[in-house]
């Protein structure tokens, strides 16, 4: 995979490219990061864990590496919502502290994208119940319909009093 890719993605992935082409290093890389903030004392872990501070506060290398990863996560993240035929709209639970974050992780991480095409293109390559030869030029992708699956649920329900 070339860095390009790996960088900025398009189209759709399955949830293995996104554990381990995405989360795993991005957590790999965080970890190490601030394991070196630890070795130059540039955070403050030993005050949190004593119980003199309640913010834990990270250093340079561990904001440089969010901060070049911004960009490939949202993207990756992008493109499983796009496997599973959700809209981009779907990062905005970033903003929502914890909860949403870790929502946006079990959403991305846990439910299986739909095994056809949808209108963010073809299956990612080794998805169950994809037939025939993995797709390769955007000339071989079937034009995209809208079915029932693609209609938005009604909130609040119909049958509501």
């Amino acid at each position: 995979m070339e860095f390009v890719n790996w960088y900025l993605r398009r189209g759709r992935i399955g949830r293995r490219v996104f554990w381990l082409h995405y989360v795993l290093p991005i957590a790999v890389l965080g970890l190490l990061a601030f394991g070196v903030d630890l070795s130059f004392g540039s955070t403050n872990a030993a005050d949190v864990l004593a119980g003199r501070a309640t913010e834990l506060e990270v250093g340079f290398f561990t904001n440089a590496l969010g901060w070049l990863t911004l960009v490939p996560s949202l993207s990756a993240h992008a493109c499983r919502l796009h496997d599973q035929g959700r809209s981009a709209w779907w990062l905005l639970l970033n903003l929502v502290p914890v909860f949403g974050q870790l929502a946006l992780l079990g959403i991305c991480g846990f439910v299986p994208g739909q095994p056809a095409a949808n209108r963010y293109g073809p299956a990612p390559s080794g998805t169950p119940g994809q037939v025939g030869p993995p797709v390769t030029g955007p000339e071989q992708v079937e034009p995209w319909t809208p079915g029932p699956a693609d209609r938005a649920p009604d909130y609040p329900p119909s049958d509501w009093r």
